[in-house]
């Protein structure tokens, strides 16, 4: 949100702080371009807490199941950028529709066209070999870009034991057979778990960034 504000405030000069506030772009970001799912209500309280005290009381966070939800009525909210952390190892037999892939196809199917998509997920979401998410897999790309794949730093959900990665799509746009997909490995990032801190930045992760 806060991202989007500084580019409003460059495009159109803003200086003061009743300038930024009493102007009506910033305000539709607040009303209209910001919107969310989720389905355990006490995670969606912190959200919405979490947005208001960010200066957001109008943000579209909506408390339901996202795997409810009719794309085509979803693609009517307009969004052109997206990211989703879906909940981690739920699938079963009896549940195969609750793969981490499962819920990346249909917030795919859920976007309009050309919209840039990232998921973060399981590493074993984009290498998973059973029937279902070959079959889901193979789906999606019939539909949609994949733009590449970063591998991140096992630590990053601390205490998870998952190694996570990140993959970008581009919406509705077939996958070409000539493609060329992006694989990073950013393991090595420099940040560090510390015993009561979590995952800290350490000297390392400040001078990879500088170098990138």
């Amino acid at each position: 949100m806060h991202n989007m504000f500084k580019q409003v405030v460059i495009e159109k000069g803003l200086k003061t702080k009743k300038e930024i506030e009493e102007n009506p772009d910033i305000a539709n970001i607040r009303k209209e371009q910001l919107h969310g799912f989720e389905l355990q209500s006490y995670m969606f309280t912190i959200a919405t807490t979490n947005m208001i005290l960010r200066g957001n009381g109008k943000s579209n966070l909506i408390n339901a199941d996202f795997l409810a939800q009719e794309p085509d009525k979803v693609q009517l909210k307009g969004a052109t950028v997206d990211m989703m952390n879906p909940p981690y190892s739920q699938s079963s037999k009896k549940n195969p529709n609750l793969y981490e892939i499962c819920f990346t196809e249909h917030l795919l199917d859920s976007l309009t066209e050309g919209t840039r998509c990232a998921v973060i997920v399981p590493q074993s979401s984009m290498t998973g070999k059973t029937t279902e998410e070959q079959n889901v897999k193979m789906n999606i790309l019939k539909h949609h870009t994949l733009e590449g794949v970063i591998t991140l730093n096992k630590d990053t959900f601390y205490g998870v034991g998952v190694m996570p990665c990140i993959a970008v799509f581009t919406t509705h746009k077939p996958h070409s057979k000539n493609k060329v997909c992006k694989f990073i490995n950013f393991e090595g990032d420099g940040w560090k778990v510390f015993p009561h801190l979590g995952l800290l930045e350490t000297e390392s992760a400040k001078d990879k960034k500088f170098d990138f």
